[in-house]
C-alpha cells in the first residue's frame, strides 16, 4: 500500500476518534445535542475528507474544468447536509456540528505538528527532524506518487 493510501486512513481514522472521544466527553457532561452534533459533523468530514482524496489525482493530472468544479459542488453539498440537519433538528446542536465539521483539519494539525512520527512510513523509532521537512517530504511525494499512478 503506498504511504498515500496509509496518509489518508491514518487522518480518517484520527477524525473519527477524535469525533468519538468528544462525543463521549459530552455525553459525560450530559450534552447529547452537543454530541449529537459532533458525530455527526465528525463523520461528514471524513467523508468529504476521503471525497478530497479520491478528486485529488484527477485534478492533478489536469481534467477539464467542469469536471473539477463538479467535484467541488459535490464537496460542498456533502458538507452542507449535516448544517442543514442541524439547523431543521433542535435535537443536534449546531455549534458542535460545525466543531465536527473542523475535526479532519484538527486531525491533520496534530498528525503533523503534535504526533511523534507524522509520515506514515516513521516507525515508533524513526523521527523526523523538523515540521518544514515533514511539510516538504510528505507533499511531494504523494503528489509525484498519485500522478504517477495516474498516468500508468
Amino acid at each position: 500500500m503506498s504511504d498515500y493510501l496509509t496518509l489518508q486512513r491514518t487522518l480518517i481514522k484520527k477524525t473519527l476518534f477524535f469525533a468519538l472521544a468528544a462525543a463521549c466527553i459530552c455525553l459525560a457532561f450530559d450534552q447529547k445535542a452537543a454530541a449529537k452534533g459532533i458525530a455527526l459533523g465528525g463523520v461528514f468530514s471524513a467523508a468529504d475528507f476521503k471525497l478530497m482524496a479520491l478528486l485529488l489525482p484527477r485534478r492533478l493530472v489536469g481534467q477539464r474544468r467542469g469536471s473539477v468544479y463538479f467535484g467541488l459542488v459535490c464537496r460542498f453539498v456533502l458538507l452542507s447536509i449535516p448544517l442543514i440537519l442541524a439547523i431543521k433538528l433542535p435535537s443536534i446542536n449546531f455549534a458542535a456540528t460545525v466543531g465536527g465539521l473542523l475535526l479532519t483539519k484538527a486531525a491533520v494539525f496534530y498528525h503533523f505538528f503534535l504526533s511523534k512520527s507524522s509520515t506514515p512510513s516513521a516507525g515508533p523509532g524513526k523521527q523526523n527532524s523538523t515540521s518544514q521537512d515533514n511539510f516538504d517530504n510528505l507533499g511531494c511525494g504523494a503528489s509525484s506518487a498519485m500522478v504517477e499512478q495516474e498516468r500508468s
